[in-house]
């Protein structure tokens, strides 16, 4: 058995392996494709050890056995062909397209089983929770609704575990113009605090806006989930008989962050 040609296979084997990991770690950053499982950071940091070390194993074999041939007065290299160059590296940029299409792919199958499994658990949560939807539902602005509200919330966020933040959305008007207000299990007032509507108001993108005016005017019912960065959201709205309400639930999971 040749050593040094074992080494120099297992050294490109490992370069390969590096290049591919940089790779998908990139894309799965820059384009926040969301495929591999939580703490991705550290196992990737391993890896890159892991393959370092083999690397760095391989070519202290292949320069000792390369000294030792040079010493002994042997060939110590063999040239490749150009054509089969070329068609290395043509297969290899293949493969960076196969993958990228792999963990695009995958992204999008990823973020629709998220968006399935929330909106199921949604609909189970308020559906167990009728009670407490009909006391949200009749909205009013007063210390007394506040209160109530973010003990009410807090309920259903002990409830259902997948979603650790939930907001209760409704319309109200402020100086004669509409805006939403958003009542979590944190809105409670202090013995002396004055309950200001300005406190309450959501900050929402304008699509977001667009949508909840949308649902509370009763021109949509659907809900609108959202995925970014590893962060999903629903917009589940409630209609009962004391009005219409929107469920806002929030879920984060860590996908290759440092320090996940």
């Amino acid at each position: 058995m040749n050593i040094v040609k074992v080494t120099n296979k297992i050294a490109l084997v490992m370069v390969v392996l590096l290049a591919y990991w940089v790779f998908i770690f990139t894309c799965s950053t820059v384009f926040g494709f969301k495929v591999f499982r939580e703490n991705m950071s550290e196992i990737f940091l391993l890896s890159i050890l892991g393959i370092f070390a083999v690397l760095l194993g391989s070519i202290i074999i292949n320069i000792m056995f390369n000294l030792t041939a040079i010493a002994e007065g042997k060939k110590c290299t063999e040239n490749m062909p150009a054509n089969k160059y070329k068609y290395a590296l043509l297969g290899f940029l293949g493969s960076l397209v196969a993958i990228f299409m792999f963990l695009y792919l995958g992204d999008v199958a990823t973020s629709k089983k998220k968006e399935d499994y929330l909106v199921s658990s949604a609909s189970a949560l308020i559906e167990e929770q009728k009670d407490i939807m009909e006391k949200l539902a009749s909205y009013s602005f007063s210390r007394k609704y506040i209160e109530s509200a973010g003990h009410d919330i807090k309920v259903l966020s002990k409830v259902e575990e997948k979603f650790p933040q939930v907001t209760v959305i409704v319309r109200d008007s402020l100086n004669g113009k509409q805006l939403l207000l958003g009542f979590s299990s944190y809105s409670g007032l202090g013995p002396q605090e004055k309950a200001l509507r300005v406190d309450y108001i959501l900050s929402t993108s304008s699509e977001e806006r667009q949508y909840l005016n949308s649902v509370f005017d009763g021109k949509v019912s659907n809900h609108r989930f959202s995925s970014s960065d590893g962060r999903y959201e629903i917009y589940y709205p409630v209609k009962t008989d004391q009005g219409i309400i929107v469920i806002h639930l929030s879920q984060y999971s860590r996908y290759g962050k440092m320090g996940s």
